[in-house]
């Protein structure tokens, strides 16, 4: 069995230390971990310490301007595992200040002997941390081997958890890309329940981790990611309260690794039926509602009563990762998922964080809703038109497909002989005079399209309502269209979305 981390109660077994060294706190925190010896003599250390350092010092920075010590040592017992100051030097005795900080904040202090050489103290606690260190990276060694069996004698992504919990004795389990349990390995006590509750804090706690070394925490829960390809196909979750130690670091990351070669058969296996599937509708192969319904339940999305499409652009490429357990299609430009209609606002919502969080330029299109799954290609096509149009005009954001759909209908009819037609005889003549007379004849005539009624239009175009009814009349001049006629209005209308589209840009 490989030796335990070091600790303060192992040192204190070892002869060379005990001689050197007295503990003169009752209160200090014996099992902290020793991870390296450092020596002070600057009253800053404090901003240069990592965690796990047994401090040696002779209080020479403080010895001479002790107003100086209590602040200092304050602010570097919380970050230290353990100090030794010697006496005899610079001060005859350690302060009782200290000592009392110190019991604060449950911190071993030891008095160093006067006639004890640091150079002695650092060698007998850097042997011991090598040896360690040695036994440690012999262990996860072995447990690489183990791994490498495993993998070679099974596909069972069970089995590599197995092994995994064996060793770090933590609960600890496995996700697929989309945030379903695949695999786990539970200390005793350990309900399957819990395992379901810890994934929702981390579909919870996604936009809050905390990133380390080797991945990223969620409260007890140390997420590794695991890669394939360059493709996130999945993770390993250790849950366990507190830091890791560097040795279930190791196996954590060893873990991933492993994982995600069996990970990416799971993934590309599911991604080949998911795309075969979706090909099947946009080409009209599957179009009966009860037959999607019953190939979406095979691949994990619950039927509902209403039904939406968001198609994400891939300027928020990494927005997937903050949709897990979500049914997500990538396709060239752009992501696809297919939600519940309670559940788009939500996804809208973080959309909208996200871009805001990650600076981002994206742009997220909602379909209209539907109720049968016969009707998904029909949305699908006019959503994919929708977005086509809004990357053309370099319009962001969250929109909804159902207020582009008439621009969207205008840009198929893009110059064709009524486009144009409407073009030249209405929009470039009414153009045309408010540029030569400084008018607002399409301002007003937008105005007088949009609000109910009259009155409205003047009073958003601050005119007299006399004003607008001469505008009006002066339109009816140039164009030959009578806003008042109900078929010259839809020609009218039709104008004003050109214009929007040909000169605003939107």
């Amino acid at each position: 069995m490989s030796k335990k981390m070091v600790t303060l109660n192992e040192l204190l077994e070892i002869k060379d230390f005990a001689e050197r060294v007295i503990l003169v706190n009752k209160q200090g925190n014996l099992n902290n971990q020793i991870t390296h010896v450092t020596i002070m003599e600057g009253p800053d250390l404090y901003e240069w310490v990592t965690g796990g350092e047994f401090v040696l010092t002779t209080w020479y920075a403080f010895s001479k301007n002790p107003e100086l010590q209590e602040i200092a040592f304050q602010k570097l017992a919380p970050r230290i595992s353990a100090i030794g100051i010697k006496t005899g030097r610079f001060i005859d005795k350690i302060p009782l200040k200290i000592l009392q900080l110190a019991d604060q904040y449950q911190l071993p202090v030891f008095e160093v002997k006067t006639a004890v050489k640091f150079r002695e103290l650092v060698q007998t606690i850097t042997s011991e941390i090598q040896n360690y260190q040695t036994n440690m990276l012999i262990e996860v060694e072995k447990n690489y081997q183990k791994l490498i069996h495993t993998s070679l004698n099974s596909d069972d992504l069970a089995s590599l958890v197995n092994v995994l919990g064996n060793q770090l004795h933590k609960s600890c389990f496995c996700l697929n890309h989309e945030g379903k349990l695949l695999a786990s390995w539970g200390k005793r006590g350990i309900r399957k329940q819990d395992f379901l509750d810890w994934i929702e804090k981390i579909k919870a706690g996604f936009k809050e981790r905390i990133y380390t070394d080797a991945g990223f925490c969620i409260d007890e829960l140390h997420v590794f990611e695991c890669y394939a390809r360059n493709q996130l196909v999945g993770q390993f979750v250790i849950a366990a309260a507190g830091p890791l130690t560097e040795k279930e670091r190791l196996i954590g990351q060893q873990g991933a690794s492993f994982l995600a070669i069996k990970l990416w058969d799971h993934y590309e296996t599911l991604q080949k039926t998911v795309e075969r599937f979706w090909k099947e509708i946009k080409n009209g192969e599957i179009t009966q509602g009860e037959v999607i319904a019953e190939k979406l339940t095979g691949l994990g999305f619950n039927q509902h009563e209403a039904y939406n499409l968001v198609l994400f652009s891939k300027g928020s490429h990494d927005i997937r990762y903050y949709l897990l357990n979500k049914f997500l299609i990538e396709e060239e430009k752009f992501y696809i998922l297919l939600c519940d209609s309670k559940a788009a606002l939500a996804i809208v919502n973080i959309f909208k964080k996200y871009n805001k969080e990650q600076n981002k330029v994206a742009v997220a299109v909602i379909s209209p809703e539907f109720t049968e799954l016969g009707q998904i290609k029909e949305h699908y096509e006019m959503s994919v038109n929708v977005i086509s149009l809004l990357y053309k005009l370099h319009i962001s954001g969250v929109r909804k497909a159902e207020e582009w759909l008439p621009f969207s209908l205008l840009m198929h009819c893009r110059n064709t002989a009524e486009y144009n037609f409407i073009k030249s005889t209405v929009l470039d003549k009414l153009l045309e005079y408010d540029r030569r007379y400084q008018a607002s004849l399409l301002d007003t005539l937008t105005a007088a399209l949009q609000e109910n009624s009259l009155e409205d239009a003047a009073e958003r175009q601050h005119i007299h309502i006399n004003t607008l009814r001469y505008r009006l009349g002066k339109i009816k001049e140039i164009t030959q269209k009578n806003y008042f006629k109900m078929t010259d209005r839809y020609f009218l209308l039709i104008c004003i979305m050109i214009q929007r589209m040909e000169h605003e840009q939107l």
